[in-house]
């Protein structure tokens, strides 16, 4: 298995990956989506509604080098056509990987890693401004 599906599966087991068109839009209104990805064979109103998703959201929309059928294999669920990153880090890492073996996921590489940057900016500053580490409700006790 290549390293981007080890890392699917991987998001898929820790609970940072939505799969289908309903939990990718539910977690789209939660505002948790970090990347939307749709298989390279899902019909052309799946691939339109992902771009408006992903458009919503703010976020990649990444057309996968893989159909159906090797997602289903690996998420462990019927023919999915429809994926998404809640993880900022899996997300940027799996861009990597994609841009690694083909140029055109690049920019998305690019924009997944400037958002993991800015996240990880944002929890060094919490952490130090609030001395533990914990998060605060925002009215600073």
């Amino acid at each position: 298995m290549d390293k981007c599906l080890h890392l699917l599966g991987l998001a898929r087991k820790a609970g940072a990956l939505e799969i289908g068109e309903e939990c990718v839009s539910a977690a789209v209104e939660r505002v948790r989506v970090r990347c939307v990805l749709s298989a390279r064979d899902a019909s052309e109103g799946s691939l339109k509604r992902a771009g408006l998703l992903a458009q919503d959201a703010s976020v990649p929309h990444i057309v996968l080098p893989y159909g159906k059928m090797e997602l289903s294999e690996v998420v462990g669920r019927g023919s999915p056509g429809l994926l998404a990153f809640t993880d900022t880090g899996l997300a940027a890492a799996f861009a990597a990987e994609l841009a690694k073996t083909d140029e055109r996921y690049a920019s998305a590489a690019e924009r997944m890693a400037l958002k993991k940057k800015r996240a990880d900016e944002r929890r060094r500053v919490r952490k130090t401004s609030d001395g533990q580490g914990k998060r605060t409700n925002g009215k600073g006790r």
